[in-house]
């Protein structure tokens, strides 16, 4: 969509408040999945989600074989924004996707791990590209997904997508670690929570202190249900998957992100990012809805405990980061 400044007689783009709810809808049918009584409630929102356009994350198997089928080239993505579950990778992805230039692939979200033929049919054809072009003057496509603190991942992008540029969204560690406990607890342990087998599990605080003994001791920590497979302080250490980051891709291909201040001003974030992107300038829109996780207040004392724990961590981050992000600064 653009418009035609009558100073300069030149198009401006501006955001499609259509393309907005299409980038929106998919959290919308997630939060309603999620507070469907039973199987009979979710039924018909499972039945609509089989046809959207764009997911949030793990699209029907069948639309993505479908499209792998199909044939014809698809577009390569020129990004990725990524990092650690319940950092604001999600909120990030919908100022980004708002872009003209930005054609939508089927999910927000892609599994790394899947066959190439399965992984390029989640992005769009050439003919969307060329279609996009026409309207818009330029066309690129990517995905956002919270891969961090997985490396495996890095090696799988070079290989397949060495001229990619990364965005990677950081935030303070012990807000990150909490939120993302949390989360799991309402998508995941909740549900278990009246079957015997699981009335051994751990609070948070037993869960962290498990977690800290085995990394010091160089053993494997109890994991979290969503995200990487590694523990919930592992997915808050950043500074070994980021030195690996830029070894792999070059620093001046990596554009950090400081959750605290994407927070607080989304739209300076995004004509950032969309300028490291080389995109033309577009105001965003702003954005009410968010991937918001469930209530709850850390204790002070686990809070500055988890602090201390993460300050090393949080050193050696900004030495290589040559920025200090004042966590744990309270």
């Amino acid at each position: 969509m653009s418009i035609v400044s009558s100073e300069l007689d030149t198009p401006i783009l501006s955001v499609d408040p259509k393309r907005l709810a299409t980038i929106q809808t998919p959290y919308q049918d997630f939060n309603r999945l999620s507070r469907a009584s039973g199987a009979l409630e979710a039924l018909p929102l499972r039945a609509k989600r089989q046809f959207r356009s764009y997911y949030f994350f793990n699209p029907p198997k069948w639309r993505v074989r479908a499209r792998a089928l199909s044939g014809g080239e698809r577009m390569e993505p020129s990004f990725a924004s990524i990092g650690a579950v319940r950092s604001g990778t999600s909120f990030l992805s919908s100022y980004i996707f708002q872009h003209p230039h930005v054609v939508l692939p089927l999910s927000k979200e892609i599994a790394f791990t899947e066959t190439m033929r399965e992984l390029m049919a989640h992005f769009p054809t050439r003919a969307a590209q060329r279609a996009a072009e026409r309207q818009n003057g330029g066309a690129i496509t990517g995905y956002c997904t919270p891969v961090m603190p997985n490396p495996l991942w890095i090696f799988l992008a070079k290989s397949m997508f060495p001229n990619m540029r990364i965005i990677c969204v950081l935030r303070d560690p012990v807000e990150r670690t909490f939120s993302h406990w949390r989360w799991d607890q309402k998508r995941f342990v909740s549900r278990k929570s009246q079957d015997p087998h699981w009335k051994g599990f751990p609070d948070f605080e037993t869960l962290i202190e498990a977690e800290k003994a085995t990394i010091r001791g160089g053993g494997m920590e109890p994991h979290a249900f969503s995200g990487a497979r590694a523990g919930y302080l592992r997915h808050s250490i950043y500074a070994p998957f980021l030195r690996l980051l830029f070894e792999k891709f070059g620093r001046d291909r990596v554009f950090i992100v400081d959750a605290a201040a994407f927070f607080r001003d989304p739209r300076a974030t995004a004509k950032q990012i969309y300028e490291f992107l080389g995109l033309p300038k577009v105001e965003p829109l702003v954005i009410e809805e968010r991937n918001t996780g469930p209530d709850g207040a850390l204790d002070d004392r686990l809070r500055a405990d988890l602090a201390e724990f993460f300050r090393p961590y949080n050193d050696e981050l900004y030495a290589l980061l040559d920025k200090d992000f004042g966590w744990g600064a309270r």
